[in-house]
């Protein structure tokens, strides 16, 4: 008979285990939020570039993933989805450690 091993938390093992997950989960959601807002710019008859496929799909920031979907619906051209946040935007709050921020330049 084979036991299998499971590491708990509050060992080395373990908490790595659990941030290794947690970390996955995070990615796993971006990269859904990244696929709708392609789906959606595609719906609303934008054709984005392959740059801006690649900015998209490679965005990790939740806040703005969701600020960027948010403009998408409403949008009539790339530029307005993707331009700078400013003050009338509805900007979801950041998660803890993480800010409102990507450094690629906009792409269409």
């Amino acid at each position: 008979m084979q036991t299998l091993f499971t590491p708990r938390r509050g060992t080395i093992v373990g908490d790595a285990r659990l941030a290794g997950q947690a970390e996955g989960f995070r990615e796993g959601r971006a990269a859904g939020k990244a696929e709708q807002l392609l789906r959606l710019m595609e719906r609303r008859g934008f054709s984005p570039l392959e740059e801006t496929r690649q900015r998209v799909t490679t965005c990790t920031d939740m806040p703005l993933l969701d600020l960027w979907f948010d403009r998408a619906i409403d949008a009539t051209t790339l530029d307005e989805i993707f331009a700078a946040p400013s003050a009338t935007d509805r900007v979801p709050a950041p998660a803890p450690g993480q800010g409102l921020t990507d450094p690629r330049p906009s792409a269409n």
